[in-house]
């Protein structure tokens, strides 16, 4: 009976015995949640400004024509236009390209084009050539790159530009030829690291294809870009496909 009682006792002691408290849970302390949002958005930059449009200057050339510009970072791009033709006026259709890619020198031709002030064409001598690039470097206080400058030349200019290559291919090791008067002569440009062939839609695509194909074939790395809706020595889309054009040369 005794064992009964306690049986029974212990029982009751059970029944009458305290649920379990649960766990606490733990929660943000909404002030500290709202200063630390406060903390973190007062210690965020505010955001960048962006920067102010390209400009294309100018720059005298001791003895020579004056030299377009567009500042950057690491300029290493020359320009040269055709027959009668105004390299501002040209530099003018992609300064942000310039820029983006580090900055571009444009130099006008050494002949003034009789009847048209402001234009001016080549001497078809790439020894003159080089030393006006040269020169125009100078003048706009950029150095020449150790890795070479790139020649972008249309028209007559991308024939002389051909020609510098083939007489000094380290120093112009890459090319973008607009339209050049006739085909590119593929043995010129066989120890090119990278060619751009380009020409309007209503010039000279066939004549700019057809090259690209046969650089290839020399295992000179080629590509065939094309600017809308114009003819031989305009200018259509000049920050696109400009711009497209040096990112590929950055990249080969």
């Amino acid at each position: 009976m005794k064992r009964i009682a306690l049986i029974f006792a212990a029982a009751a002691l059970a029944c009458t015995k305290s649920p379990p408290v649960p766990a606490p849970v733990a929660h943000a302390d909404p002030i500290v949640v709202v200063v630390a949002a406060v903390a973190s958005s007062a210690a965020a930059p505010p955001p960048m400004e962006p920067p102010p449009p390209a400009v294309v200057e100018q720059v005298d050339v001791r003895r020579d024509a004056k030299a377009s510009f567009v500042r950057g970072a690491h300029t290493h791009i020359a320009f040269m236009p055709g027959l009668c033709s105004n390299a501002y006026a040209y530099m003018l259709g992609f300064p942000e390209a310039a820029r983006a890619h580090g900055g571009v020198v444009a130099i006008e031709g050494d002949v003034p084009c009789e009847g048209a002030p402001g234009f001016r064409s080549f001497t078809w001598s790439p020894t003159l050539q080089k030393a006006r690039i040269e020169a125009a470097f100078a003048a706009a206080s950029v150095p020449i790159p150790d890795d070479g400058i790139t020649l972008v030349g249309y028209s007559a200019g991308a024939s002389i530009a051909e020609m510098m290559h083939h007489a000094w291919p380290k120093l112009f090791p890459k090319l973008v030829l607009i339209a050049p008067p006739m085909a590119p002569k593929i043995d010129r440009l066989k120890d090119a690291r990278a060619v751009v062939a380009m020409s309007c839609s209503l010039d000279v695509p066939y004549l700019m294809k057809a090259a690209t194909k046969s650089l290839g074939e020399v295992h000179v790395p080629a590509t065939y870009m094309e600017m809308p809706k114009c003819t031989h020595g305009q200018l259509s889309d000049g920050e696109r496909v400009f711009g497209e054009a040096f990112d590929w040369l950055d990249h080969v």
